[in-house]
């Protein structure tokens, strides 16, 4: 296996565990749910690891396509670890779901709804004003 490649595979790995480490920091901030400022930090960090990690595993692609071996144990046990990673991401996004959900009844209940305000698909795509109603039909 070359030298570059290995450290390549090495790097992966510790960004993955990285990352992991991060997806439990949010998962507990948003179960506080009063840290939106650690929160921001926390996801700019994850968006950062998660392009690093996609500019790395092009590399190893790259690398992996030209060399006849590389380090079989080191690449499972980082998948296992993204794939547990993409669980607590999911999870995460499930989280600020329901806790929009909760917020925007409790403004309807309270009468102070924002009528104009967007909602955002997972792709950041805006869906159109947040619908709402009157407290007698309710």
């Amino acid at each position: 296996m070359s030298d570059e490649l290995s450290e390549v595979l090495n790097t992966i790995h510790t960004e993955a565990l990285r990352l992991e480490a991060l997806l439990g920091e949010e998962a507990r901030i948003l179960k506080l749910a009063r840290e939106p400022e650690q929160l921001e930090t926390v996801v700019q960090q994850k968006m950062d690891l998660v392009q690093s990690l996609e500019l790395l595993e092009k590399r190893r692609g790259q690398l992996a396509s030209t060399a006849n071996n590389h380090n079989e144990a080191l690449w499972q046990e980082t998948l296992s670890i993204l794939s547990r990673c993409q669980a607590l991401n999911v999870q995460a996004g499930a989280d600020i779901s329901a806790q929009a959900r909760y917020g925007k009844r409790a403004l309807e209940i309270l009468g102070a709804s924002n009528n104009d305000t967007p909602i955002y698909s997972a792709g950041g795509e805006t869906l159109g004003p947040l619908g709402g109603q009157n407290l007698g039909k309710a």
